[in-house]
């Protein structure tokens, strides 16, 4: 099998290809690897990149060594080729998909993970490409626009989706949606919408409680306006993932699992794909079950 590093070097403002570069050159020293180690250029770079080494049919093991969007370049660039596995070596801002396995500290033992054996994940599928973590359209989408422009002027980890959400919710906006939700048409003013394969999203955010990443279903939560006191209050539900056992939630907040979910903007709002931002103009979006393999240290689980 070749390994195949793709190294983000403005993940984690440019501490992830300080941090695992020496330990990608330490793991392959003495072995008779067959490798690549690849600087990426841009997003569409990074895709064609991997799409590239992927068609050339000999089995192939990709690392995204940065954040979730590194990841979600990966997956666009190998997705449709069975010789072709993921791996993740987390070194970006949020690091929200390493959250969904238990002990995913052992994600960042180069070593371990070359030798992992891997573990099937779906794959969100929606018009405009693919999404292995999240989906966030709406509020999570502005805090995730804000967490960016934080990251230049120094906030690291999850203090940048922290001070973006204290920036963006008190003045926050609401979206006119039209959707289907368990074979019901509605259109209504919504704060957020997530469409979910993983649990967490923003650093940390536990918006999807119930996800699992194997299970060939995505979870959706919708939130409906609310302001003051009882956001704040529901937000910190939000991030703990226990907003859906609150009684101040009812009536606010709308979770299901399903295997399809359309959603139409009636107004300009943006999506959140993987940690990435774009103009959203409506999507449908499917499961692709076992879409992907993904190298699992030994110790470490998806949860």
């Amino acid at each position: 099998m070749k390994h195949i590093f793709i190294i983000n070097p403005a993940a984690g403002n440019g501490r992830a290809e300080k941090t695992y570069l020496p330990l990608i050159h330490a793991a392959l020293k003495g072995g008779a690897f067959e490798y690549e180690i690849h600087r990426t250029l841009s997003k569409e770079e990074t895709a064609e990149y991997v799409r590239r080494c992927a068609s050339e049919g000999e089995p192939a093991r990709f690392y995204a060594c940065g954040g979730d969007g590194t990841l979600h370049d990966v997956l666009t660039g190998m997705m449709g080729f069975d010789n072709a596995e993921i791996a993740l070596i987390p070194g970006g801002t949020g690091n929200d998909f390493a959250r969904n396995f238990a002990n995913g500290s052992l994600l960042k033992n180069v070593k371990a993970l070359m030798e992992a054996d891997t573990v099937p994940c779906d794959v969100i599928k929606y018009d405009g490409g693919y999404c292995i973590n999240m989906v966030n359209i709406g509020v999570d989408c502005d805090v995730a626009a804000e967490a960016a422009r934080m990251k230049k002027r120094g906030f690291g980890g999850a203090m940048a989706y922290i001070a973006a959400a204290a920036r963006i919710l008190p003045k926050a906006k609401y979206y006119r949606m039209s959707y289907e939700l368990d074979g019901e048409k509605r259109e209504e003013e919504l704060m957020l919408c997530a469409v979910a394969n993983g649990r967490f999203c923003g650093g940390g955010f536990k918006s999807a409680p119930h996800a699992t990443v194997h299970d060939g279903l995505m979870d959706v939560g919708i939130v409906r306006p609310v302001r003051g006191a009882k956001m704040f209050k529901l937000l910190v539900k939000y991030r703990g993932g226990t907003h859906l056992a609150d009684k101040d939630a009812v009536g606010l907040v709308d979770y299901i699992k399903c295997a399809s979910f359309t959603l139409e903007p009636l107004c300009e709002v943006d999506v959140c794909v993987d940690g990435e931002v774009s103009a959203f103009k409506g999507a449908t979006f499917t499961v692709i079950p076992d879409a992907v393999r993904v190298a699992v240290p030994e110790g470490c689980t998806l949860l």
